[in-house]
C-alpha cells in the first residue's frame, strides 16, 4: 500500500488525508528507483516481484508514473493468490489489498467516490480475511474520511470509531491520536463543542504520552483553542494557541507558526486589543511569505484588513485587500490548473481499466482450462473417499464411546456453571450492599449549595479509591459561623468509610449539640469520642485532616488541623500553614490541638488535601507522585479558573496513573474566600 496514506493519518487533520508525502524525494532516489525497476524486468521469482514493485510505487512521487506499477502489482498478486502454498498466498493477498486502497486513493483523486469506496471496501474485506488488524483500522478511516468530506457525518463517525476501537485493541497509539481528533472535528462541526473537547484533549493526551507526535500535539492545541475562541473564552483560546506556537517553533513547523500566529492575531484582534494584534499579524504575514504559502498569506492579510480597518488606517487596510485577493486568484488558478490534471489521469485510468479488462478475460480463459484439469483431480480423489468408508464402523464406534465420555464432561461443566451462578449471586448482593452503603455516605457529604452559599468559588475533586470512601468532607453552619472539614480516615474501602461515617457524626455532634465553636476544641472532642468507642488493644483508629471556621459577620478564619496543612497561593508564590503533628485519635502524642488564624485576600486560593494524590504510583518510572509536584502544579494552574484547575487536576492524575491500580483515595479542594 502507498503507505504515505497512512503516515498522513498519523501526523496531520481531517483534510490532509489523502496528501502524500511525496514532495521530499532526494534526488539520490533516482538510482534506487532505476535499481529496483532493473530488478523487476530481471527477476524470474514473482514473490520477490511483488515486493520490489511496492518499493517502486512508495519510491515515485508522480501518480501517472507509480500507478503504471501498480498496475503491474494488482494482477502479480491475483495470480499468487491462486497458489497451494499458504505462505505465498498471504503475501499475494496482503499487497492486492495495498493495490486496492492505491486504486482507492487515485479514484479519490479523480472525483469517482463511489468507485474509490468500493475499492477501500474490498481492500477492507482482504484485511478482516487476513487478519491485518492494522490495515483495518486505516482502511476504516479512509472509508470515514469519505463520508465525512460528503457531509455524511453519522457514517463517518461509525467508520471513525470503529477504526478508533482497532487501534485500541493493538495499541496504535499514533492512529487513536488520529482518530479521536477526526472524531472531535465530527462533533465540532456539529456543533456539539462540548463532546469536540472531550475528545480532542484525549487525543492530545495520546499524543503526548507517545512523545514522539509534536506536529499532532500543535494541531490538538490548535483544534482546542478554536474550540474556546468559538466559544468567546478568550483566556482560555490564549493558553492554547501560545502552547500550540511553542510546540511549533520546536520543530521548526513553519506552516503551523503562521497559522498560529494568525490565530494569536485573532484573538487578540477580537480583544480589541489592536497594538498585539497587529504584531502577530505581521509576524503570521512575514513567515507565510518567506515559505511562498499563498494560503497563509491570503489569511494573514484577511486578519490585517481588519486591523487597520479598526484604527481607522484605510490605506493599508486597502493594500492587505489587495493582497488577500491576489493570493485567493493564485490559489484559484492552481484549482484549476489542478482540475485540468485530474482529468488528464481520469483520461489515463480509463485507459488502463480497459487494457487491464482485457487481460482479465484471457486469464479467464485460461482458468476454465485449468478447471477441468481440477475436475479430473477431483474424480480420483472421490475414489479414494469410497475405499475410507471401510472404516467408517471403527470410526463410528469410536464416535459412540467419546459420545459419552462428552455426556459426563457436560455434566461436570453444568454442575460448575451453577456453583459459578451460585458465587455470582452473593458477589451481586455484597456490590449491592456497597452500593448502597455508598449513597449513605455521599448523602453525609457536605451539600454543593454550602459552598455555593458560604464561598466565593470552590472545586472539589473526589475520587475515592473503592466504590466508598475513607476520605469525606463535611461542612455545616451554625451561629453566624461556616465550617468546613476535609479529612483521610484510617484505611479505606469498607472500613474507610465506616470510619468516615463514625467521624462526620461526631464532628456533628461537636458543633450542633454541644455548642462547641473553636475548631481546635472541636477536635479534642472528637478525638475523646474516637477513643472511647472505637480505640482498644492499641490501635490507632481516627483520621488526619483539617477544620476550617469562617465567621460569617468578620470574615475571620481560624483551624486546626492534625498531621495536615492547609496551603495558599498568592501572588503565583505557595504557603504551607502550620498543623499539629499528631492524628485525631490515639497517637503518640494525646496534647490540646492548636487554635490557628489563617489570614488570605480575596484573590489568594486555598488548598485543602488528603495524601492520595501525591501518594499514587504512576508515570514512566512507576513512583510516586509526590507533594512537590502536586504544590508545583497548583501553583501554575493558579491563573485558571478553580473549574478549569479541577479539570487539569484530574486528568493529570488519570495520564500519571495509567494501566495501574489507584492506591488511595484522593481528595483535594481548592477555595476562594
Amino acid at each position: 500500500m502507498h503507505t504515505g496514506f497512512k503516515v498522513r493519518q498519523i501526523l496531520i487533520s481531517l483534510a490532509f488525508l489523502f496528501f502524500f508525502l511525496k514532495s521530499q524525494k532526494l534526488v539520490s532516489q533516482s538510482h534506487y528507483v532505476d535499481s529496483l525497476i532493473n530488478y523487476v524486468k530481471a527477476s524470474p521469482a514473482d514473490t520477490h516481484k511483488l515486493s520490489v514493485l511496492t518499493r517502486i510505487i512508495e519510491a515515485i512521487s508522480e501518480d501517472e508514473v507509480w500507478s503504471g506499477y501498480n498496475d503491474q502489482l494488482g494482477p502479480l498478486a491475483q495470480k499468487l493468490m491462486r497458489t497451494n502454498n499458504a505462505a505465498i498466498k498471504l503475501k499475494a493477498k496482503r499487497h492486492y489489498s495495498d493495490y486496492l486502497n492505491n486504486k482507492g486513493y487515485l479514484s479519490n483523486n479523480i472525483g469517482d467516490i463511489t468507485l474509490a469506496l468500493d475499492y477501500f471496501h474490498q481492500s477492507l474485506r482482504i484485511q478482516e480475511e487476513v487478519g491485518d488488524k492494522s490495515g483495518q483500522s486505516y482502511s476504516l478511516n479512509n472509508i470515514g474520511y469519505i463520508y465525512n468530506s460528503q457531509k455524511q457525518t453519522g457514517r463517518a463517525l461509525a467508520y471513525y470509531q470503529k477504526s478508533f476501537a482497532l487501534q485500541k485493541e493493538i495499541g496504535d497509539k499514533h492512529g487513536q491520536a488520529q482518530s479521536l481528533s477526526n472524531i472531535g472535528n465530527i462533533y465540532e462541526n456539529k456543533g456539539n463543542l462540548k463532546k469536540a473537547l472531550f475528545y480532542y484533549f484525549k487525543g492530545l493526551a495520546i499524543r503526548r504520552e507517545i512523545n514522539s507526535d509534536k506536529h499532532g500535539v500543535g494541531y490538538s492545541l490548535q483544534n482546542i483553542g478554536n474550540i474556546y475562541f468559538s466559544q468567546k473564552n478568550y483566556f482560555s483560546a490564549l493558553y492554547y494557541y501560545t502552547k500550540s506556537l511553542e510546540v511549533r517553533k520546536e520543530i521548526n513547523d513553519t506552516k503551523g507558526i503562521s497559522y498560529s500566529l494568525c490565530n494569536l492575531s485573532r484573538i487578540h484582534l477580537a480583544q480589541n486589543n489592536t497594538a498585539l494584534a497587529l504584531k502577530y499579524g505581521n509576524e503570521a504575514l512575514m513567515t507565510a511569505q518567506d515559505i511562498g504559502s499563498p494560503e497563509n498569506i491570503s489569511l494573514a492579510s484577511t486578519i490585517l484588513e481588519e486591523v487597520y480597518l479598526k484604527e481607522g488606517k484605510f490605506d493599508r487596510a486597502h493594500e492587505m485587500l489587495k493582497l488577500a485577493v491576489k493570493m485567493r486568484d493564485s490559489i484559484n488558478n492552481n484549482d484549476i490548473r489542478k482540475s485540468a490534471e485530474r482529468k488528464q489521469l481520469q483520461y489515463e485510468f480509463e485507459k488502463k481499466e480497459v487494457i487491464s479488462k482485457a487481460e482479465q478475460e484471457k486469464r479467464e480463459l485460461t482458468y476454465i482450462a485449468k478447471a477441468k484439469q481440477q475436475r479430473i483431480i477431483i474424480y480420483a480423489i472421490i475414489a479414494g473417499l469410497i475405499i475410507c468408508c471401510f472404516f467408517g464402523a471403527f470410526m463410528y464406534n469410536r464416535f459412540k464411546i467419546t459420545q459419552r465420555q462428552n455426556i459426563i464432561i457436560q455434566s461436570q461443566k453444568k454442575l460448575v456453571e451453577d456453583q459459578k451462578h451460585v458465587l455470582e449471586a452473593h458477589q451481586k448482593e455484597i456490590v449491592d450492599s456497597i452500593n448502597y452503603a455508598k449513597r449513605i455516605q455521599y448523602a453525609l457529604l457536605a451539600h454543593e449549595d454550602l459552598f455555593v452559599n458560604n464561598l466565593a468559588s470552590h472545586f472539589i475533586l473526589f475520587k475515592p479509591k473503592d466504590i466508598v470512601s475513607g476520605d469525606f468532607y463535611w461542612a455545616t453552619e451554625h451561629n453566624g459561623n461556616f465550617y468546613l472539614a476535609v479529612c483521610d480516615s484510617t484505611g479505606h474501602g469498607v472500613p474507610g468509610a465506616f470510619m468516615s461515617l463514625l467521624s462526620i457524626g461526631f464532628l456533628s455532634e461537636a458543633i450542633k449539640e454541644k455548642g462547641i465553636e473553636e475548631p481546635n476544641k472541636v477536635f479534642d472532642y472528637v478525638r475523646k469520642r474516637l477513643i472511647e468507642s472505637i480505640t482498644n488493644e492499641n490501635q490507632k483508629d481516627g483520621f488526619d485532616g483539617i477544620l476550617l471556621r469562617i465567621n460569617k459577620m468578620s470574615n475571620e478564619v481560624t483551624y486546626a488541623a492534625a498531621n495536615n496543612h492547609p496551603v495558599v497561593i498568592s501572588d503565583g508564590k505557595i504557603c504551607h500553614l502550620n498543623c499539629d503533628k499528631m492524628p485525631v485519635g490515639k497517637g503518640e502524642r494525646v496534647d490540646e490541638f492548636s487554635l490557628y488564624t489563617l489570614v488570605a485576600d480575596t484573590n489568594d486560593t486555598v488548598y485543602l488535601y488528603t495524601d492520595g494524590y501525591a501518594d499514587q504510583f504512576g508515570g514512566p518510572k512507576g513512583k510516586k507522585f509526590k507533594y512537590k509536584p502536586l504544590n508545583e502544579l497548583l501553583v501554575s494552574l493558579n491563573p485558571l479558573s478553580l473549574s478549569d484547575q479541577q479539570d487539569v487536576l484530574a486528568k493529570t492524575f488519570s495520564q500519571w496513573r495509567g494501566a495501574l491500580e489507584q492506591v488511595d483515595d484522593v481528595l483535594i479542594i481548592g477555595i476562594k474566600l
